[in-house]
């Protein structure tokens, strides 16, 4: 994985300058200027201040999956209740779900 390609992406993809993610993120501008121009990785520490001001989690820029989302209060919320239910009635939901998602289409 190329970190500063994936960051770059992450950051174009939010409309985001290199200015304005050293301004949000509290990172001095040269710092992540040099990151992005010279292909320099930025520390651990760094990278999570990045990421997180990317609103991704260390976890989730590391993962393979191309699709990185944040979800909403709500949206963790249905989640975190999901998880709750017994197996049965989560592959039923799935089901309502998908059923949904097809008249949908």
């Amino acid at each position: 994985m190329d970190v500063i390609e994936k960051l770059n992406k992450l950051r174009l993809k939010r409309n985001m300058s290199v200015y304005r993610l050293a301004e949000l993120s509290g990172i001095n501008q040269s710092t992540l200027a040099n990151t992005f121009s010279s292909g320099t990785v930025p520390s651990l520490a760094h990278l999570e201040i990045i990421c997180n001001t990317l609103g991704v989690t260390l976890a989730q820029f590391f993962t393979d999956d191309e699709v990185l989302m944040r979800l909403t209060p709500e949206e963790a919320d249905f989640f975190t209740q999901y998880k709750r239910l017994p197996e049965t009635v989560r592959a039923a939901v799935r089901r309502i779900v998908d059923a949904i998602a097809d008249a949908a289409h």
